[in-house]
């Protein structure tokens, strides 16, 4: 992610699933609040990056549990190296919660930098892989 790049849901995001094409389309959005955060100034942009971060891990468990619970019912195969890699999301993004009580701003952007990465890669790949099993599945 360049420091000059919107962080915009594309078309390339999809998966073929209209739920999940949807809540990706939100997760993209509380994202683009970090990454806004970042150009307001230092008090305010600390207090929305802390405010969307909550968000975001309310709403990435609530998505990663109806994503399993979907792959679940349909028998996908790859149900538990999926859940991991939800789990480590997880993880890493409460880790970056913390630090940005602890660093501030610096964390901030990592934040935004990195949820643009694993967000991109995982739908890219692994939850693309899922939507392609749904699809030879109908």
């Amino acid at each position: 992610m360049q420091d000059d790049e919107v962080f915009e849901f594309a078309p390339r995001y999809e998966i073929g699933d209209a739920r999940i094409d949807a809540e990706h389309r939100h997760l993209f959005s509380i994202a683009r609040r970090v990454q806004a955060a970042l150009s307001l100034p230092a008090d305010a942009a600390l207090a929305e990056a802390r405010l969307a971060v909550a968000e975001l891990l309310d709403y990435t468990r609530t998505h990663f549990a109806g994503e399993e619970v979907m792959m679940a019912a349909t028998g996908y195969p790859d149900l538990v190296g999926h859940q991991a890699l939800h789990r480590e999301l997880l993880y890493q993004v409460r880790d970056m919660e913390m630090r940005i009580d602890l660093e501030g701003l610096s964390a901030s952007l990592d934040l935004a930098h990195f949820l643009f990465n694993w967000l991109t890669q995982h739908i890219l790949h692994a939850d693309r892989r899922f939507g392609e099993f749904l699809a030879d599945s109908r």
